[in-house]
């Protein structure tokens, strides 16, 4: 969208006129780089007839600059086969968005002819499925923006994402991140000292993700693959999700693997209005110090398999103590449509869990009572 300002002043002295002309602003400007399945890496990705065809490649680009300038990459409809990627390039007060070539900002799945497929690659000698997510982003490297964490200001719109192990999409601000394992920023209870925040997720379509589909299991050390969430947010606090799918998320375990798993210190999120089936253990999960986040409008398919240990839930905080873990408060959980068991039974899955159980249980003993007047978790008129 291209916006022009005009402004004209006219000022009356005696029987003279004085006029006073701006010229238009100049028009937005962001930078587009196009992708597609049949594209060059050894392009530049400026324009639709030199797209490249990698994410690694885009990568390379947004890295190369211009840095002051938002970053659009255009999506090409066809299926990208590839394994995921870490992703560690940021513009600091400019957005990167990942969306289809035809997608036109506050369109629904109507306006783009077909949804871009990211598929993941299969082993060369095994065959196996790749282990990881699809995109995995974590602060940048030393010397390079955001590589203390902050605003990295991410976008996906409209995409869909199938065959990953571990998750679609990880976003992950903890000291211990880019594959260093956690490592909390901050002393227990207390917020994110570093954090990957304020990103958008709308429209996308996540389906198949999970060991479920990818092989292995999560307890073989010889194939080890496991499903944790459909998105995973790690010490990454101020994020938008709504309007997506979740669909086949599964372990064969019928463990672990949520359409949003929410962990430690990951704060003040939106997950709106998504629809979720197919999901082998709880829909949501919420751990350790993420505070302020909701969950509203959503509509939830057949989710849960039927298994009598532990119990579960369409929403579930947990409380591990002897990692030094926080309860989460002032959590909301309303306004949404309940499904049922996925297999094995026709009772409706609870509402929500929460473990150890107590309104105001404030978790390890290292951590901070909960603030006066707040309690674990809020919720309203959720319906079957």
């Amino acid at each position: 969208m291209r916006r022009f300002r005009h402004l004209f002043v006219a000022m009356v002295v005696g029987l003279s006129a004085v006029v006073v002309f701006t010229p238009p602003a100049a028009a937005e400007v962001v930078q587009t780089i196009y992708l597609n399945a049949a594209g060059d890496d050894t392009r530049d990705g400026a324009t639709p007839a030199t797209a490249v065809r990698s994410l690694v490649r885009v990568q390379e680009l947004v890295a190369a600059g211009p840095l002051d300038l938002d970053v659009e990459v255009r999506v090409h409809a066809g299926t990208y086969v590839a394994q995921g990627i870490v992703w560690q390039t940021y513009r600091p007060g400019h957005t990167i968005s990942f969306m289809p070539v035809d997608y036109e900002y506050g369109e629904g799945i109507g306006g783009i002819a077909a949804r871009p497929v990211f598929q993941n690659r299969r082993a060369s000698g095994s065959g196996r499925y790749i282990a990881g997510p699809w995109f995995y982003a974590c602060p940048g490297n030393p010397g390079q923006p955001l590589a203390e964490g902050g605003t990295s200001g991410l976008r996906f719109y409209y995409l869909q994402v199938e065959y990953y192990a571990e998750s679609a999409l990880s976003l992950d601000g903890s000291a211990g991140s880019c594959g260093g394992g956690y490592q909390r920023s901050s002393a227990p209870g207390l917020p994110s000292a570093r954090g990957l925040d304020g990103n958008t997720v709308f429209g996308m379509l996540f389906t198949k993700i999970g060991n479920a589909y990818t092989g292995g299991s999560c307890d073989n050390p010889d194939f080890p693959r496991c499903g944790y969430g459909g998105i995973v947010l790690t010490e990454s606090s101020d994020n938008r999700i709504e309007n997506n799918h979740f669909v086949e998320l599964r372990n064969s375990e019928n463990s672990y693997i949520h359409a949003i798993y929410v962990t430690h210190k990951s704060s003040r999120n939106r997950f709106v209005s998504n629809q979720v089936t197919g999901v082998s253990s709880e829909p949501i999960k919420v751990r350790d110090g993420s505070n302020f986040n909701t969950f509203e409008q959503n509509v939830f398919g057949a989710n849960g398999f039927l298994r009598s240990s532990p119990l579960m839930a369409h929403y579930r905080e947990e409380v591990n103590e002897a990692t030094d873990e926080c309860s989460s408060y002032h959590v909301r959980f309303a306004n949404n449509d309940l499904g049922t068991y996925l297999v094995g039974s026709t009772d409706r899955l609870s509402a929500w869990l929460i473990t150890p159980s107590g309104p105001t249980y404030k978790g390890a003993p290292v951590c901070p009572a909960l603030p006066a007047g707040e309690v674990r978790l809020i919720t309203a008129n959720n319906t079957y």
